[in-house]
């Protein structure tokens, strides 16, 4: 049996493993647009706090992937996926063949228009490449503006105030996708990130950014303000990469529609992770559960699937919340 995954990530490494159990023979190819050796995303904070380093967040469970027989193929990026074929054909103008597929790529920051053409200061949270560049950033002299709703640029406030910069959190309003956190406690932790001298702009945009100076630049905000800034962390909600599933007569909404088994309409192909969108059997309505322990639980189950198990997935919401990255918030933020 030939095994494809797309994403070399907690679900993707997961579903390796988990089919390596199954299938000791089997051919199983991962392919990651990650240069990167797989590395524990929800650590990545720590590097910019400094409590972390790239050897100090590398995964144990993907440094045992080669052990296992299983070919990691990095910085490929999906392109299309032909399911006829049972091919997926890659921006390096490569293929790969398979028997069954998981799509495991993840997601990726929404860059609003102000910031999409912003080249060198506005950076998104997202992999260990983007966060090193926010690190050295936010060195310069000059602000570090955080722009995000909810979770992620807690976090980012968090870490760059614990790095003694200057911080200011433009806020522009409430998450629309996932498991929101409860009001009362997401108003204590935004009063903790506060009491450490993080300022907040809630209800702001950025409508503008001016990147002519070299060594900075300057945010402008929808009631006329004008923030001078080294780094702009775009710590905004994350949406399915799934762009390449066009054409492919794969089944998706939000992220990839998948059923009890994490299963698409394609009876060979599966998705798991943050870009993989469940039905509740009860509600009839579709989510995704975003988060590192939801993706490690969905990746394992869709390996075991994938090579002839037939488990049911059961999603939680502590799942997705309290450990979307690593230890609890209220813990993280004393």
């Amino acid at each position: 049996m030939g095994y494809l995954i797309l994403g070399g990530g907690a679900a993707g490494t997961a579903a390796a493993g988990a089919i390596r159990k199954s299938d000791k023979n089997g051919k199983i190819v991962i392919a990651t647009e990650e240069t990167a050796d797989p590395y524990i995303r929800p650590l990545l904070p720590d590097l910019i706090s400094g409590d972390a380093d790239a050897e100090s967040i590398r995964d144990p469970l993907g440094e045992g992937l080669a052990g296992l027989g299983i070919d990691v193929r990095k910085g490929k990026r999906a392109a299309r996926v032909e399911a006829q074929k049972n091919r997926v054909v890659f921006t390096d103008r490569t293929s790969e063949m398979y028997q069954v597929l998981l799509v495991a790529t993840g997601g990726k920051p929404i860059m609003p228009p102000a910031l999409a053409a912003v080249s060198r200061t506005a950076i998104p949270f997202d992999s260990l490449a983007d966060t090193a560049r926010i690190r050295e950033r936010s060195a310069h002299p000059g602000a570090s503006v955080v722009y995000g709703p909810g979770y992620l640029a807690m976090e980012a406030c968090r870490v760059l105030r614990k790095a003694g910069r200057d911080v200011v959190w433009i806020k522009p309003g409430q998450p629309r996708f996932g498991n929101p956190i409860a009001g009362e406690f997401e108003a204590s932790v935004i009063n903790q990130i506060q009491e450490r001298g993080v300022r907040l702009k809630d209800g702001a945009e950025i409508v503008a950014v001016d990147e002519s100076s070299k060594d900075a630049a300057v945010v402008r905000t929808g009631d006329g303000e004008s923030i001078r800034c080294a780094v702009i962390v775009v710590a905004t909600e994350r949406l399915p990469a799934i762009e390449f599933l066009g054409g492919s007569g794969v089944d998706v909404g939000t992220g990839v529609l998948v059923d009890a088994l994490l299963r698409t309409n394609v009876p060979n192909i599966y998705a798991a992770g943050d870009c993989a969108e469940l039905r509740d059997p009860k509600t009839g309505k579709t989510h995704i559960n975003f988060g590192w322990r939801s993706a490690i639980k969905q990746g394992r189950l869709a390996g075991e699937n994938m090579a002839g198990g037939g488990k049911i997935y059961t999603g939680k919401q502590e799942d997705y919340l309290w450990l979307l990255f690593g230890a609890p918030l209220s813990d993280r933020i004393k």
